[in-house]
């Protein structure tokens, strides 16, 4: 199987090889002239016309409405013409011969839906050089055809019989790769992470976060770590940061009975060896990610009424407050720094200060003390994260720091109240995640209890009450 090296062009500065003449050239630059093809739900519903202003519209930014666009593609066609028609015959024997390939969903998936699964464009494993992969996998073939067909259809219940389908066919394959071990570990590993992450994609309500697929992909990353394939250390580093995040984002879903114990934490060791070396999620800052996922599943102890660890809090209090980016551009800085203050919002609001609790320091004082450091937190990372671009792909991960920060806000930050609930309205717009709209409806009603002067409860006391097992991010 060849190398895919594409260089995407920016929707913005392609432009047609087609010869064009002066006059027709004007008459296409004239805005009296454009029409909208690619306008979001709610103006085509209404019949106006749509600025297709990126993520949200204008007119979606006026009326306060959700915002649901057409993902812009990427420039592939014409690089890569033997995908399009009439070459479409030659994808399914050079992807796999043993699957059915939906050449229109793999279509969706290489030039729109893997752009929500990685911060650099123009350097995504997610996108054309997976196709590398999938040659070696039928199971992952199907699973980012159930994924394409669930985003293509905005994850409407309604409308995700295909995408269902095309998980069945997923779930009967991987099997019987496991059964027959004619797929590699590592090729394995990401069809269970991809598994796993879309759990939560295609269900009903917040419940199903992929629990299975989580406590298997642990063990798998540890037998991977073991065998140290040096052949497979590219798709490696491509499933470690990816465990890493998506185990971060679930760490408040599992029940304390449930956290993984890894004895000697080969995981630990290579997130630390590795954070100079790009993921195209985590970027540089996949020890971070990790650091925050062993914080969250001690803070679902202490919230279950778990003993403190006092030697614990103070060892990741000071890890976040010394921790230094690894990061070169402006916004993947601020989104590293917005999550290093997330962990110590998590530590201070679930667990307390520590070295203060324990000391002679009045409860009065000590809770005036502890409200105002994660104010100044919350209130300093939603600076943090609005000053990146709308239409960044680091928008993306902006969910679980602005619930943490969210949940901090009182009645008199009416304004920053609204920021946080259109910041994730435009996340969703970006990626179509139901979950992201089901953080704002946790939001509000623990906003609701907040301002009603009832007992203060933390955002994820309220989510446990209200049995949900939100996959966060």
């Amino acid at each position: 199987m060849p190398e895919f090296r594409v260089r995407f062009a920016s929707p913005k500065v392609f432009k047609s090889s087609t010869p064009q003449s002066p006059s027709a050239s004007v008459e296409k630059q004239s805005p009296a002239k454009q029409r909208s093809r690619s306008g979001c739900r709610e103006c085509r519903q209404r019949k106006v016309k749509c600025d297709e202003t990126f993520p949200v519209c204008l007119r979606c930014q006026r009326r306060g409405t959700i915002c649901q666009p057409v993902m812009r593609a990427l420039q592939w066609q014409l690089e890569v013409p033997w995908l399009a028609d009439p070459y479409a015959n030659s994808l399914t024997p050079a992807l796999n011969p043993d699957a059915n390939v939906n050449v229109r969903l793999m279509r969706y998936w290489l030039e729109r839906m893997s752009q929500i699964m990685s911060l650099d464009l123009n350097n995504n494993p997610m996108s054309f050089p997976i196709l590398k992969y999938l040659s070696v996998s039928p199971s992952l073939v199907y699973v980012i055809q159930c994924v394409s067909a669930a985003h293509e259809q905005y994850f409407q219940q309604h409308n995700m019989t295909t995408s269902l389908e095309e998980r069945s066919k997923a779930l009967a394959t991987f099997r019987e790769e496991l059964h027959g071990q004619n797929v590699s570990l590592s090729h394995s590993f990401l069809t269970l992470l991809m598994l796993g992450m879309s759990s939560s994609w295609i269900t009903i309500g917040p419940s199903d976060y992929g629990k299975e697929h989580l406590l298997a992909a642990r063990t798998v990353a540890d037998m991977v770590l073991k065998k140290a394939d040096t052949k497979s250390e590219e798709l490696d580093h491509l499933n470690m940061g990816f465990y890493v995040y998506w185990d971060m984002a679930c760490s408040f879903c599992l029940d304390p009975a449930d956290h993984p114990v890894s004895e000697g934490d080969a995981l630990e060791v290579y997130v630390k060896k590795n954070r100079h070396k790009f993921h195209t999620i985590t970027s540089h800052s996949m020890d971070l990610y990790y650091l925050l996922g062993q914080l969250g599943r001690y803070c679902r102890v202490i919230v279950e009424g778990g003993d403190h660890d006092l030697t614990y809090e103070a060892y990741v209090e000071e890890s976040l407050k010394v921790y230094e980016s690894a990061e070169s551009g402006l916004e993947a800085k601020l989104l590293t720094e917005a999550f290093r203050k997330h962990g110590l919002l998590l530590l201070y609001r679930f667990c307390g200060i520590p070295g203060l609790y324990s000391s002679s320091v009045e409860d009065e004082l000590l809770d005036i003390e502890t409200e105002t450091r994660t104010r100044e937190l919350a209130l300093d990372i939603v600076r943090l994260l609005l000053e990146t671009r709308l239409d960044s792909p680091y928008l993306n991960l902006h969910t679980i720091p602005l619930l943490s920060a969210g949940a901090e806000m009182t009645s008199l930050d009416v304004e920053e109240r609204r920021q946080v609930r259109e910041r994730l309205n435009a996340v969703y717009s970006t990626n179509r995640l139901v979950p992201t709209l089901w953080v704002v409806d946790l939001l509000e009603e623990l906003w609701a209890i907040h301002d009603a002067g009832m007992t203060r409860i933390t955002w994820l006391e309220l989510m446990l009450i209200k049995d949900w097992r939100l996959r966060i991010g």
